[in-house]
């Protein structure tokens, strides 16, 4: 039986064989070509020019976001940091949308693919709470302007440095001497921002009381003049004393203060010490720092002079170990000379 079984459905397929070259022999172009043309052909074709599309897109998305954020006249740096937002969430949707349609092409359906990648989009968002925080503060830091690319700023009261770049997940912040940090968006609580509008400078230098007030300060409105002239550019409000604001144990501080421009803040503080200390040595009038200063009273003087009049001080303790003789063991009662301990002298207890 199964040789049986067997030799039919070899015959069978040797049939549809036949029956198919036959067709194909009545009308080679329906049946041999339509096939090669509609089914491989004709979606390579497609494939290919979906992903020459796509290579376009992503090459000039690019250039047509900044167009965009230039036509809007945005800020400099709020608009870099816009551009970079906008840009890779571009990609990331022309990749997708490129990925769906190539499997359209190759008769896959998507739509269960779309349904299950919403699932599990779902069961993600509750899963990774942080992902999602971090997506949201991201938006809230880009569009309340927070910090922008370029920016000095200081992150939770701790790192300080330059924003190089901010996502929708991520903010990297590199500090002075080159190390780069990465922050969670939803981990950033605080944002200290050094680029915003104006700054003030302040530098404080302290003088010993014994200087001239009247000369010091007259020489610190020297060098505010001086300085406003320099940096007049840079400045909104012209340098001054802000006063004496603190009375130290080593002196007397002043504050000189101005107001500049964001991008100057840190090189005019320089010029202002360097200016300060310039002027000081020049004009003879010290800076402040830490002394001691011992004065000693006629009295004082007087009671040292009496003691250097005394006999030696191993003379003094001789005679005084000739009244007080030393304990034998420590914590105990002083022994006397008859060893009774009492005291009396006469080798006998108590007295009664």
């Amino acid at each position: 039986m199964p040789w049986i079984i067997l030799a039919a459905s070899i015959d069978n397929g040797v049939k549809d064989v036949q029956k198919k070259a036959e067709e194909i022999a009545q009308d080679p172009t329906k049946n041999l070509w339509d096939p090669l043309f509609n089914d491989i052909l004709i979606p390579l074709f497609q494939i290919a020019i979906i992903i020459g599309i796509t290579y376009i897109a992503l090459r000039y998305v690019g250039q047509v976001v900044d167009r965009l954020l230039n036509i809007s006249r945005f800020q400099q740096k709020r608009g870099a940091t816009l551009a970079r937002l906008l840009k890779s969430t571009s990609r990331y949707g022309i990749y997708f949308i490129s990925a769906i349609t190539i499997l359209k092409q190759v008769n896959i359906d998507v739509t269960p693919i779309l349904a299950g990648a919403g699932v599990i989009g779902l069961a993600v968002g509750f899963g990774a709470q942080n992902l999602v925080r971090d997506v949201i503060t991201g938006f809230f830091i880009i569009f309340d302007q927070q910090m922008e690319i370029g920016d000095f700023v200081q992150i939770n009261d701790n790192i300080q440095g330059t924003v190089e770049e901010i996502g929708l997940r991520i903010t990297k912040i590199r500090e002075f001497n080159e190390r780069v940090h990465y922050f969670s968006n939803g981990e950033i609580t605080r944002v200290t921002n050094y680029n915003r509008d104006r700054m003030r400078p302040l530098i404080p230098v302290t003088v010993p009381y014994e200087e001239d007030q009247a000369y010091v300060q007259s020489i610190l409105d020297e060098i505010c003049e001086d300085l406003s002239r320099r940096f007049s550019p840079y400045i909104i409000e012209p340098f001054s004393i802000f006063g004496i604001t603190n009375i130290k144990s080593d002196g007397v501080e002043y504050t000189l203060t101005s107001v500049s421009t964001p991008e100057e803040y840190w090189m005019i503080e320089r010029e202002m010490r360097k200016a300060i200390v310039t002027k000081f040595i020049e004009k003879s009038i010290e800076i402040a720092y830490p002394r001691q200063v011992l004065t000693a009273a006629d009295d004082l003087h007087s009671l040292m002079a009496k003691r250097q009049s005394r006999e030696p001080l191993r003379e003094v303790a001789a005679t005084v170990g000739e009244h007080i003789s030393p304990r034998k063991d420590r914590g105990g009662p002083r022994k006397d000379e008859d060893g009774d301990g009492d005291g009396d002298g006469d080798g006998g207890g108590d007295a009664t």
